[in-house]
């Protein structure tokens, strides 16, 4: 390209590509999360009762699964209780056989969605109105657990002032299509995520995953339960966030040599399920006009970062350019970069900055099909029900932190003081 001009706007370019990378390799935190291993065992004495709570809507071809890794876990003191939401298929059978098997284990027939309810939170609240334990584990009927893993989990919340835990889990991907819709989406995840402040009580970072979110029952019941999240689409996400503005402590854990789920089985159920996901998210967080505009204008902005170098390395190659090649290079360097970031291999960190033009190109399609599913309907259809998304998040005016009273794994009780100010 010539001319000053244009040289200037390219190292502008350039620059603003390499200041996401740093500003997102800022967000990461100082010290990882704790890991979850088989070395982590929790003793057989002095542990609490925890309930696990599975949702199951149309479930049939995973239920099994997980029933049967849950059912596998080591810990000695846990009660499962499966809410079968009104399922289609054969879920509630499955699950029924189950039960049969193990005394552990207790299914529920839920009763029809009321009005002004999402239905997570509506089989979740009712799988807690029969559980007992001290601690609750919310976990997906998609998820299948390694036998060691609530054991670990319980030595790290016992042994930390937190009271709620989030494990990040292993995503499988059944097939190509399937996968670049989650590389899209988990990207964007990536993208705009906080990890490093999830645990800091000032943040409204609350980016919790749902597939396995664990409770200390009186910190549940204090913010209200899921009753009190029955309106937001983002079930899990805003119960975190409730939970963070009530001035409970988080912890985060990763689990992904323990947890695995597969969100979505089909190309299909992926498409569907993320379109309605995009939307949810940010109308909870912006409302419906602002969320539209902040997510047409990320689209927009994902787009100048993962497709417009790749045009502009074609251009620039039919052109014979060598500058527009060194800037093409140069942004998709960055690009890379901020994959290596997710990537702990490099064969995969490659693979995925070649597919990220397809999956973004897809994510645009999710995005705008979810968009309009959401202003022509006002809400977007998940497993036959129209999910609406009506409910923003309060303002975020946090509580002093709460710290609670608990047992540690040795059976020593100890105290942690009732509160301390935010930074």
């Amino acid at each position: 390209m010539g001319g000053s001009l244009p040289s200037v706007l390219d190292a502008a370019s350039v620059l603003l590509f390499w200041l996401i990378v740093w500003y997102r390799r800022l967000q990461e935190p100082r010290r990882p999360p704790p890991t979850v291993s088989p070395a982590r065992k929790s003793p057989a004495t002095a542990l609490p009762l925890v309930s696990i709570i599975v949702p199951a809507r149309n479930e049939a071809p995973r239920i099994a699964q997980c029933l049967r890794s849950l059912l596998a876990q080591d810990y000695p003191h846990v009660e499962i209780i499966v809410v079968d939401d009104c399922s289609e298929d054969e879920t509630g059978a499955i699950a029924d056989e189950f039960a049969s098997q193990d005394s552990r284990l207790t299914v529920l027939r839920g009763t029809p969605l009321p009005e002004g309810w999402m239905g997570k939170a509506h089989a979740l609240s009712q799988g807690y109105r029969h559980s007992k334990g001290e601690w609750l584990l919310f976990t997906d009927a998609d998820t299948e657990h390694a036998p060691h893993l609530l054991s670990a989990v319980m030595v790290f919340i016992l042994e930390s002032p937190a009271a709620f835990a989030t494990v990040l889990a292993q995503q499988r991907h059944p097939s190509p299509g399937v996968y670049l819709a989650n590389l899209a989406v988990f990207t964007y995840i990536f993208l705009f995520s906080r990890p490093k402040e999830f645990t800091d009580p000032a943040s409204r970072q609350s980016l919790v995953n749902g597939q396995y979110l664990l409770f200390w029952r009186p910190a549940y019941e204090a913010i209200g339960t899921h009753e009190a999240v029955r309106r937001y689409s983002s079930t899990d996400v805003s119960l975190g966030y409730l939970a963070k503005l009530d001035g409970w402590l988080p912890l985060a854990i990763d689990g992904r040599s323990a947890l695995q789920t597969t969100m979505y089985a089909t190309f299909t159920e992926a498409f569907a399920g993320w379109s309605r996901s995009l939307v949810n998210g940010i109308w909870t967080a912006l409302g419906p006009p602002a969320g539209s505009l902040a997510l047409v204008l990320v689209t927009i902005t994902l787009w100048l970062f993962w497709i417009e170098p790749w045009l502009s390395l074609f251009q620039a190659w039919q052109g014979s350019s060598p500058s527009l090649i060194v800037v093409a290079s140069l942004q998709l360097l960055a690009g890379m970069t901020l994959v290596r970031l997710r990537r702990t291999h490099w064969m995969r960190t490659v693979l995925d900055t070649l597919l990220m033009p397809i999956a973004f190109l897809l994510f645009t399609l999710m995005a705008g099909v979810g968009l309009v599913r959401a202003w022509l309907y006002r809400g977007t259809s998940w497993k036959g029900r129209v999910v609406r998304t009506i409910q923003r998040l309060p303002a975020w005016n946090p509580k002093p932190t709460r710290n609670r009273q608990t047992v540690k794994p040795e059976g020593q009780v100890f105290t942690l003081p009732v509160e301390r100010e935010n930074r």
